[in-house]
């Protein structure tokens, strides 16, 4: 909820492509436009998205607010736009579809959009600019709410000309706004949007219900600091969770899950291109290998990559399937590949931790079986121990009275026993 409004996304269709400055080709040859178009078919918000085996699964949020156009309203109320953002195109100038941007610290621009109202009412307006938020867990980026705006960056750095105005009925108003990027300004890339807000909708002023609605729409602003680029691609919080049957083999298998973060930790925006995790025994070698291809298309369940993360963007995902063998020493690897827009080279990550399948149940059986019979040969119970000290006692009795009666017997050699002296 914002300031009592449901807040949901909707569509933009329009495409084009992009240029630096008011109009020409994108710094470092940027193909943005399947980025932008993307970004806009985020409709209904970021869902959660959810793996189960063999299938991944994103920890997602849902945002506030998300480029192109965005929306607040409930259930059942007219959320058709009225009114549509782009950037200016002058007489022979190309079209775009959003802002972009390559300036030195220091430089600054002037740039303009353009509010079209398509209904047959004079339409209010406010613009601002806000800065891209990184959406936890999920890898893409929104625009939160005005409420909610922190700007940092994007945001701070421009300066909108008319900040209200009313457009009449198919009319169209240009608004001037000036990027001035600061002299200490941080390389790298940087995104924000210039947003326009309806300050009200006469098909809602007739909605009984009342719900406060809010309709914007955000205009993307790709702007890159010149500077030292470094991009950087890790695999955090590898972690690996598995629930022991208790008898291996006849309880069923093993289900394994190993969870982890692809994290953007560089000053460039990335476009991730395959995550694979593999879990390889000491003895077993290769037991499992998945791989998750970016398919070009939206973030959705059957594709969770992003098609780009801002710096600082993080993607939480989940591998989960079932076998193990146990007693087996077992280590999860994982790699990701991202490309560079500003470099040839792709941008590579890899992180891998160890663990032990071992069924506890089945091992303490076996420990005391041999304890068992360990216990045989070497414990004996008090009853053994009197029967043993008895047959001692009576064979040591029975070696005593064989010995007497031989001395009963027994003939003196000469020359032994008492000597007896004869006198004549």
């Amino acid at each position: 909820m914002v300031g009592g409004s449901l807040i949901r996304q909707c569509t933009r269709t329009d495409g084009g492509t992009g240029g630096t400055g008011t109009g020409g080709a994108l710094p470092h040859g940027r193909a943005r436009s399947r980025i932008v178009q993307a970004v806009a078919c985020a409709a209904a918000g970021l869902m959660a998205l959810v793996s189960g085996a063999l299938v991944w699964g994103v920890a997602a949020a849902s945002p506030a607010g998300a480029a192109g156009a965005v929306g607040a309203s409930s259930g059942g109320a007219n959320t058709n736009f009225q009114f549509s953002a782009e950037p200016f195109a002058g007489p022979g100038a190309q079209q775009r579809a959003y802002f972009s941007y390559e300036l030195l610290p220091g430089h600054r621009i002037l740039d303009q959009v353009v509010v079209l109202n398509k209904s047959n009412a004079p339409e209010s307006f406010i613009v601002y600019p806000e800065d891209a938020t990184n959406v936890p867990n999920t890898g893409a980026y929104a625009f939160q709410a005005q409420n909610k705006v922190h700007n940092t960056t994007v945001g701070r750095w421009v300066t909108v000309g008319n900040t209200s105005f009313t457009v009449p009925p198919g009319q169209e108003v240009v608004d001037t706004f000036q990027l001035s990027i600061p002299s200490n300004a941080p390389p790298g890339d940087h995104v924000g949007a210039v947003v326009v807000q309806e300050l009200h909708n006469p098909a809602q002023q007739q909605n009984p219900v009342g719900v406060n609605l809010i309709l914007r729409f955000a205009v993307p602003m790709y702007v890159r600091v010149v500077g030292k680029a470094f991009p950087g691609l890790t695999i955090e919080d590898l972690t690996v969770f598995h629930q022991s049957p208790a008898f291996p083999y006849l309880s069923g298998p093993a289900k394994t899950a190993v969870r982890f973060k692809v994290v953007n930790t560089g000053n460039d925006i990335l476009d991730p291109k395959s995550v694979t995790v593999s879990i390889t025994g000491l003895i077993s070698g290769t037991i499992h290998t998945y791989t998750i291809h970016q398919t070009g298309q939206a973030q959705s369940k059957a594709n969770p990559l992003p098609l780009q993360m801002l710096p600082g963007g993080n993607l939480s995902l989940t591998e989960e399937w079932s076998g193990l063998p146990p007693f087996d020493p077992l280590t999860a690897h994982v790699s990701a590949v991202a490309s560079d827009p500003n470099t040839t080279s792709p941008v590579t990550a890899v992180a891998s931790t160890s663990f032990w399948y071992f069924p506890w149940i089945v091992a303490l059986i076996v420990l005391l079986i041999i304890a068992a019979i360990v216990a045989r040969f070497t414990v004996l119970s008090p009853k053994s121990r009197e029967a043993r000290r008895a047959r001692k006692a009576a064979a040591a009795g029975g070696a005593a009275g064989a010995g007497a009666g031989s001395r009963g017997g027994q003939v003196t050699p000469p020359g032994s026993g008492t000597r007896e002296e004869v006198k004549t």
